[in-house]
């Protein structure tokens, strides 16, 4: 049976089945008089409902503000903003237009998360973080979760092994420490703790090479200026480590790779006393013309 155009299959139109619903369920008797009229009704009320309202000019103004707004350098950011637009504009017609435009950005997502990944392999830190720390704002595309996924451990695990590799024991160590006060998995805590072991051991062994290479150093400035009173008959009235001294026995460079400064030198007729200061502010010797012994 058809009646105005409605067959008795009408698909998974729920709009319409509830019309037609109505229809079938009237006395066929009675059609005509009570159920025709209201049928007309609900199927106004049911077209105006699938109909979006016409942009209002401010509506579409502020759309087009915000377009020009957004950065491409915050995708996750932009993204929520237009989110946010068509939310709250989804009864007008532009609300078709910032669906197209979302698809736009999200395409922009997942560009910026591959990028930012790159960046990490890169080593470059602090700009993947902030791309990542952007696309986390995100969190139901699949570019944000992923990003939240991977600062939650991978990342700092990843910048902890490669300035362990850089030798950044100490920086190593600070990032390690970090990630282990969060609500890791326990297969994610014991990873953490084992890489947090071999920093340890590794700064251990680095600060026992630099301590063996400052005394080294020192060692061979107090002989160098042995050389230099026996030349002489003084040691120089100052020093540091671009003094002319150093620089006319050769001996300057090699020295100032393991040293930071020479500091408080004092000189008299026949006696001297310096503190070499390393690479690491913590490690300090004192050299005298008598001694050579660690600053506590």
């Amino acid at each position: 049976m058809t009646i105005v155009g409605f067959t008795d299959s009408l698909g998974d139109s729920f709009p319409l089945t509830i019309c037609w619903r109505l229809l079938v369920t009237c006395d066929r008797a009675r059609l005509m008089k009570h159920c025709w009229g209201f049928f007309l009704i609900a199927l106004l009320i049911v077209q105006g409902c699938d109909r979006r309202s016409e942009t209002p000019p401010e509506v579409a103004q502020a759309y087009s503000t915000l377009r020009g707004s957004l950065d491409l350098n915050s995708p996750g950011a932009s993204f929520t903003r237009l989110q946010d637009f068509a939310r709250q504009n989804s009864q007008y017609a532009i609300a078709s237009t910032v669906d197209v435009e979302l698809g736009i950005w999200r395409t922009r997502l997942d560009e910026a998360y591959l990028a930012a990944r790159d960046l990490v392999r890169e080593q470059e830190f602090d700009r993947a973080e902030a791309i990542l720390t952007d696309l986390a704002q995100v969190p139901e595309e699949q570019a944000g979760q992923l990003s939240r996924e991977f600062l939650a451990f991978e990342f700092a695990q990843m910048k902890a092994t490669q300035l362990l590799q850089q030798g950044d024991t100490a920086a190593a160590d600070a990032v390690l420490r970090e990630l282990t006060e969060r609500d890791l998995g326990a297969a994610q805590m014991v990873a953490a703790q084992r890489l947090l072991d071999s920093t340890t051991v590794m700064g251990r062994g680095m600060a026992m090479t630099r301590t063996t290479a400052m005394m080294s150093a020192a060692r061979t400035l107090q002989v160098l200026l042995f050389e230099s009173y026996i030349e002489t008959g003084r040691y120089p009235a100052a020093l540091t480590l671009d003094s002319p001294e150093l620089a006319s026995l050769g001996k300057g460079q090699p020295l100032a790779d393991v040293v930071a400064s020479i500091d408080d030198y004092r000189a008299t007729e026949d006696a001297f006393s310096l503190i070499l200061t390393g690479q690491d502010p913590s490690q300090r010797i004192r050299v005298t013309d008598r001694t050579v012994e660690a600053v506590r």
